[in-house]
């Protein structure tokens, strides 16, 4: 984790149900329940609007290429995907999504190529691939959310990725910034993805 996220936005799990969640965000954002002056005149006692939510997280996978024939598979991969897909926007979040149901991380190459699609384009060399080199991608996540009707509720990831060589030196490390608004996102993505426990794992490209 970011050391700056990881203490400026400590996690701070509210405990309620999506039906709680719902209820509280409605109210609080009725202009009818507040005067001009921000007191509350809607019915019963003033909801919490005022509470916020923040969850982070660190996922880490890194793909090791222990062979001639595994970097070659890899480095030929690539140059197919760079030539033919376009850049996605949401790539990092289905890469993340991706590693965190378990999937295989051979399958993402697509969305990788994508998440690195605007640097290649600013001629930084690809993430060409030799024996015992390793492909690092970093997941870091910020969710926040409050009922509160003028705070920006979002997900911010931020997607690092690192090539070593065999020596375990670092090669080339880039790293990509994107903040979305919840009503972007599938419900629940944004939680979900935030919510999952930091882990690191690692696979062998074959």
């Amino acid at each position: 984790m970011t050391q700056a996220i990881a203490k400026k936005y400590p996690n701070k799990i509210v405990k309620l149900t999506d039906v709680e969640r719902k209820l509280l965000e409605e109210k609080c954002h009725n202009r009818l329940n507040w005067t001009d002056g921000g007191y509350w005149t809607g019915q019963g006692t003033a909801p919490k609007c005022r509470l916020e939510e923040t969850i982070s997280n660190s996922i880490s996978h890194t793909i090791m290429f222990p062979t001639d024939e595994s970097a070659l598979k890899w480095n030929l991969a690539w140059e197919k995907f760079i030539r033919y897909s376009g850049h996605g926007g949401t790539a990092g979040l289905t890469a993340a999504v991706t590693i965190v149901l378990g999937g295989v991380p051979g399958a993402i190459l697509g969305t990788i190529a994508a998440i690195a699609k605007d640097e290649i384009q600013a001629n930084i060399p690809y993430p060409r691939m030799a024996r015992g080199w390793s492909y690092e991608l970093i997941f870091e996540h910020l969710f926040i959310w409050t009922p509160h009707p003028w705070n920006e509720n979002g997900l911010t990831q931020v997607v690092t990725s690192v090539i070593r060589n065999h020596n375990k030196i670092v090669q080339l490390k880039t790293v990509q910034t994107r903040t979305y608004r919840l009503d972007e996102l599938p419900d629940g993505l944004s939680r979900m993805l935030a919510s999952t426990p930091s882990k690191k794992t690692t696979s062998t490209y074959r």
